[in-house]
């Protein structure tokens, strides 16, 4: 109608500006002429323009493809995308028409789109989802979509219900959701307006147990970012089922041998873990109920140790890493530390891994995290489980000469000190023949007392604590020469380790402890530490930490503030049989020079 009226106003226009008829006197011609000619003009010019107009856009649409070339730049590829931009076009040209043009103007696609999802109809919903994650996936719009969605709570629930769709033909409706959620959820300020949404959880659950394989990683994709925020591994443990279903996800040979594409299987597999180890490093009360809950399903540790077991290209290292930190942070319950003792071959994979035979130099930088990780989760099974250390023991080859060779090792030498440190502490007589093999490893640990600081510091003091008792006389005397340490510097190190750490460090919180139980044994096997000590000061210090001892030193674990795994005896006690055995060697000392 449009291109009618502008084509009937050319036509007139020129036929009346051509014949220049125009009627009337002669006087009133020329003025009524010229009025007439510049009105028709006009109306010509106009006329011109709206078509020119006209014709140079539907160039662009047509033959240059300018909506098309929005739909690709915007990401939204074939013609479900053309469709969403020429909706667009015709909605923000309609608000030009029935308000102002600033209107149309201020328009945007993420605003469409959110428009959509919260006040369309069933189909406009799946529209706008289509709309949202298409532009949350170009690399170009993906930030200023995501900011302009996350300010949106109505769009950020209506997404989130969207997840719990369950109708075949709404598959792809749901998978858009997911994608965006996945992403809304990776944002720390955006992610505490989804946990505020009533049902949030329950809503991502439902993605686990689609019959569609993307939405069942996206699930556990987006469960992952939520566990980042404390409550919300609360209310994951306590969602029904969920921890089951999470779990199932981890059992890589049922993975394997389902028509899931292998890349697939694999990215299945590791978000579960993801999740798990997020769970399981949990802090707090929270975490000590969690990594109990996780414990107590048959399949985690099972199914932990089959991704250990597998060696195949696509699953090694990460995958090892994560399962492995998984058993690390589940030790740190009593129970749990049984349980995965208890599961065949896990200590003895454990083992190889940290104790690699034969691998290549290049293989062995590939896996120096594997092996590190492996250290943290064996001294952690050891730590107060006679049980399993019997079992690491054997799993060594019924000593402990691989793991003295190990302290050699700037990699392992941590994780090894250790394993040592608790297998002494916590194996039981019977292996106490084999273990007189740490001794081996002295002069290492001697020598290392003297030069590391703070954390390194405190696990080779440890160790030295436990080995002593192992010595026979005379023979420490011998590993300090082999170290080329003097005994007086190493009894002058221990007093300024507790003259420096003069109250209890979150850092370093046995230090002081392990210090010291190593001054006891050295006092306890040649009486003649004990006059140096008394030289150097030894007795004001350890009165100095007997008035500043905590709840800090009294514990083998921390999960965030909470202490796990109490020590029998407290830090107080031992200063106090420090000192009598100080005021004991002297006294008989004393008595046996008059």
């Amino acid at each position: 109608m449009q291109l009618l009226s502008a084509s009937a106003c050319v036509s007139l226009s020129l036929v009346r500006l051509i014949h220049q008829h125009y009627g009337g006197t002669e006087d009133a011609r020329s003025n009524r002429a010229a009025a007439l000619n510049i009105f028709y003009g006009l109306a010509l010019a106009e006329a011109l323009l709206f078509l020119v107009e006209k014709a140079l856009w539907e160039w662009k649409v047509g033959h240059r493809r300018l909506l098309q070339g929005v739909a690709d730049d915007c990401n939204l590829a074939g013609a479900y995308g053309q469709v969403a931009v020429r909706r667009f076009f015709y909605h923000s040209y309609s608000r030009c028409l029935n308000g102002s043009i600033l209107d149309g103007l201020h328009m945007c696609l993420v605003s469409y789109a959110d428009d959509l999802i919260t006040a369309g109809s069933h189909d406009e919903q799946s529209l706008g989802a289509g709309i949202l994650v298409a532009l949350a996936e170009s690399d170009r719009f993906a930030e200023a979509t995501l900011r302009r969605i996350g300010v949106s709570a109505p769009t950020i629930e209506r997404l989130i219900e969207m997840l719990s769709w369950k109708d075949s033909s709404e598959r792809d409706v749901r998978r858009s959701a997911a994608v965006v959620v996945s992403m809304l959820t990776g944002r720390k300020l955006i992610l505490l307006q989804v946990i505020g949404i009533s049902c949030a959880i329950e809503s991502v659950a439902s993605l686990l147990y689609a019959d569609l394989d993307e939405l069942n990683i996206l699930g556990l994709s987006i469960l992952n970012n939520l566990a980042h925020d404390h409550d919300n591994c609360d209310k994951i443990g306590k969602t029904r089922g969920l921890l089951d279903k999470i779990i199932s996800y981890s059992n890589i040979d049922h993975a394997l041998a389902t028509t899931m594409p292998g890349d697939m299987r694999i990215k299945a597999v590791k978000q579960s873990l993801r999740v798990v180890k997020r769970l399981a490093s949990t802090m707090g009360n929270t975490g000590k109920l969690l990594r109990r809950e996780l414990t107590d399903i048959v399949f985690t540790v099972s199914n932990v140790r089959e991704v250990l077991q597998r060696h195949d290209k696509d699953v090694q290292l990460e995958l090892h890493q994560m399962a492995i930190e998984i058993l690390t942070s589940l030790a740190m319950d009593d129970e749990a530390r049984e349980i995965i003792g208890e599961t065949g071959s896990v200590i003895s994979v454990l083992v190889a891994m940290f104790l690699p035979a034969g691998l290549a130099t290049k293989e062995c930088q590939t896996t120096d995290a594997v092996r590190v990780e492996a250290g943290e989760a064996l001294a952690m099974l050891a730590l107060e489980n006679k049980k399993n250390c019997g079992e690491i023991i054997m799993a060594l080859g019924g000593g402990v000469w691989r793991l003295v060779d190990a302290l050699k090792d700037p990699i392992v030498a941590v994780g090894a000190a250790r394993i040592m440190r608790n297998l002494c502490s916590y194996a039981g007589d019977e292996w106490q023949i084999p273990l007189r093999g740490v001794t081996a490893g002295a002069a290492k640990v001697l020598r290392s007392i003297t030069v590391e600081k703070a954390k390194v510091l405190s696990i080779f003091i440890g160790l030295a604590a436990q080995m002593l008792p192992y010595m026979v006389p005379g023979e420490l005397g011998a590993r300090l020469a082999a170290a080329r340490v003097v005994d007086t510097v190493l009894a002058r190190t221990l007093v300024q380790v507790l003259r420096d750490y003069s109250r209890p460090s979150m850092d370093v919180p046995r230090i002081r402890r392990y210090t010291i139980e190593l001054a006891m044994a050295m006092m306890r096997l040649d009486a003649r530490y004990v006059a140096l000590f008394v030289e150097l000061g030894m007795e004001s210090e350890l009165r100095c930490v007997a008035g500043t001892t905590s709840q800090l030193e009294c514990f083998n674990v921390f999960s965030g503030s909470v202490g796990l795994s109490r020590r029998a005896t407290s830090v107080r006690s031992l200063v106090t049989s420090a000192l009598e055995l100080m005021n004991k060697v002297t006294l008989w000392s004393s008595s046996y020079i008059l």
